[in-house]
């Protein structure tokens, strides 16, 4: 039986519809959330939620945010959950990766700067005056971001 694409979720458990495990996968692992706090729930902040953006992968670790704002930084190898970043904002766009650091623009209009390490670390949050739908691109020693109204070239101009 084909089911048919829908908006909210792909099986009814109400029409009698189930998900089956496929025998021939060859998933390694996937990642909904983790229960931090050991509560036997999951929170909101503890959640993976749709996403639009690409994974980003880097010395083993995979950084993936989701729409809902929340940045994820995972084990690309096994799936294990390092931490999880609240940006209490939409994020549209990919991370990018450069210079040990993971940025990632929100809809409003803060680019989150994060150590790429196994252990959280906030680096900064720069606000840039109107939303930021895309991923930044960082080409040589400049960062760019787009953002709904304009461009933002970034350097160091002490380099």
């Amino acid at each position: 039986m084909r089911v048919a694409p829908r908006r909210i979720c792909a099986v009814d458990a109400e029409a009698g519809e189930v998900v089956k495990p496929n025998p021939n996968s060859a998933a390694a692992w996937h990642y909904s959330g983790h229960d931090a706090n050991a509560d036997g729930e999951f929170e909101f902040e503890e959640t993976m939620h749709r996403t639009l953006g690409m994974a980003v992968i880097k010395d083993g670790l995979l950084v993936i945010a989701d729409l809902s704002g929340l940045v994820h930084c995972l084990d690309a190898e096994t799936g294990q959950v390092h931490w999880t970043y609240d940006a209490l904002a939409s994020m549209w766009g990919s991370p990018l990766l450069a210079d040990g650091k993971v940025y990632v623009g929100d809809e409003d209009g803060d680019v989150t700067v994060l150590a790429l390490d196994k252990q959280y670390k906030l680096l900064a949050e720069n606000n840039v005056a109107n939303s930021v739908y895309s991923a930044p691109v960082a080409v040589d020693d400049v960062l760019y971001i787009a953002t709904r109204s304009h461009v933002i070239a970034i350097k160091d101009m002490t380099r």
